[in-house]
């Protein structure tokens, strides 16, 4: 990874002697293979590998500076205990030099659509920072921190979890002036265990919090509105059902040509009529949400009902390609139960005009309950019911037998590994006809978008 520095740093700021007459840092390299002349070279300890190998590749690609924790006698390296910790205290130090507010995101799943829908918002009339991507990690911030531009108003970043205190450490490091739990699912339960466990950590997004600031979070889940109200922040709730009263509102009131009619109530007043690109789950709570969000920064509402009626899902989330006259949706970026389950309830409603054929990858980090989870998402893909359901990965086959608990043929379902995304693809290209349906979703580490050039002939 490699990014230019918003504006010249001071070596010093990285740990290197103030009088050593070092130019300013202006990018910084976390691969020797990026360096390019005049970087800092931060040489990472990976699980495998240590980036103090490379420093003498580094040296030879124009390496101005380099971090290390091992011990080089070379005015040139800074050695520190962790290179990590050395860069992250640095971004912190440099971000605070540079007036602006921070929204940080996190939950079970949401996070990088609802910061995508946001960045697309504001970024007409707010000078913005933002993570790339999934950018949720403890160097991903650092380097998003350390590329900010001097006339950044707001930085939008999302916090991502393996485990306890990881949030916290991130919400130290971007210390928020406004911070939002998107969900609460069952995503993590491996790691952690539990819902209640799960709750507890997302809500270590307020620990760095400045003293004024406020948390945002999903109304209706009374166990995370305790915890909730614990926190010595002020907290306000987020609500799309108009039967779980909440500060931030929003309720469909309408159609338009395929379009939704919502009206968003806020404290501070409302919007008694805005326009959604469509009334899918996911794209109505990322709307409530980028709503709240754009209330609490005081942004003119024609800006936030123009930003919303032009929501758009990021890359992989809910994309549709047509493929032989045979429409395909990707949904495929990530996949954990709560999602699962509402996109699956929007296709049985939608879906009778067309067959719907459904590819279910497999969902992990579930723990224990996993299997049991699988199968619960089979039984609702059974209920829809598809023409087909295939499913990808060992865990899958419990989709499998879910359906067949709902009423689906066994003759109807077909399991794959993961390794056979070919053999699928052939087999969707025989099976389906011009008019289809095909969902497709499942874990990240499945990368089921490998079915596109195969569906259509690519490298």
């Amino acid at each position: 990874m490699r990014i230019s520095t918003g504006k010249p740093i001071e070596a010093s700021l990285f740990g290197f002697p103030i009088d050593a007459g070092f130019a300013p840092v202006t990018a910084i390299a976390t691969h020797s293979g990026e360096i390019r002349p005049g970087d800092l070279f931060v040489a990472l300890r990976g699980e495998k590998t240590d980036g103090a190998a490379y420093l003498g590749e580094a040296f030879r690609r124009g390496a101005e500076l380099a971090l290390t924790s091992r011990l080089v006698n070379d005015p040139r390296v800074c050695v520190v205990p962790d290179p990590l910790i050395a860069l992250t205290n640095a971004a912190k130090i440099y971000a605070a030099s540079i007036p602006h507010k921070t929204a940080a995101i996190t939950g079970s799943y949401g996070k990088t659509t609802l910061r995508t829908a946001l960045t697309a918002i504001l970024s007409p009339v707010l000078p913005l920072a933002y993570t790339e991507g999934n950018g949720n990690t403890d160097l991903a911030l650092a380097l998003t921190l350390l590329s900010m531009k001097p006339d950044v108003s707001l930085l939008l970043c999302e916090l991502g979890m393996r485990g306890r205190g990881e949030i916290a450490r991130l919400s130290h490091l971007v210390s928020p002036d406004l911070s939002v739990i998107t969900a609460i699912g069952q995503a993590h339960l491996g790691r952690l265990g539990s819902l209640d466990a799960i709750r507890e950590a997302k809500c270590e997004v307020a620990d760095g919090m400045k003293q004024d600031g406020t948390l945002l979070y999903p109304a209706g889940d009374e166990e995370l509105a305790k915890r909730v109200k614990r926190i010595p922040v002020l907290a306000e709730s987020v609500s799309t059902d108009p039967a779980v009263p909440a500060d931030y509102m929003l309720k469909k009131v309408g159609e338009c040509d395929g379009r939704v009619l919502v009206s968003l109530s806020s404290p501070f007043g409302k919007i008694p009529c805005a326009m959604l690109p469509d009334g899918s789950a996911a794209t109505v709570w990322t709307a409530a949400f980028s709503f709240a969000v754009s209330e609490k920064l005081g942004i003119d509402r024609a800006v936030t009902r123009e930003g919303l009626a032009a929501l758009k899902p990021p890359p992989l989330r809910r994309e549709v390609r047509v493929i032989g006259d045979v429409r395909y949706t990707f949904d495929c970026y990530n996949a954990s139960p709560e999602p699962t389950l509402s996109a699956l309830n929007e296709l049985k409603r939608d879906g009778k005009d067309s067959s719907v054929f459904l590819v279910l990858g497999e969902m992990r980090e579930l723990g224990d309950g996993a299997p049991s989870l699988h199968r619960a998402v089979g039984r609702r893909a059974g209920e829809i019911p598809p023409a087909r359901l295939y499913t990808v990965g060992e865990l899958a086959k419990e989709y499998a037998a879910g359906a067949i608990e709902a009423g689906l043929s066994p003759a109807l379902i077909r399991s794959f590994r993961e390794t056979e995304l070919q053999d699928l693809a052939r087999l969707l290209q025989s099976e389906t006809k011009p008019g289809d349906v095909v969902y497709i979703k499942g874990s990240r580490a499945l990368a089921l978008e490998r079915l596109i050039p195969c569906l259509t002939g690519g490298e």
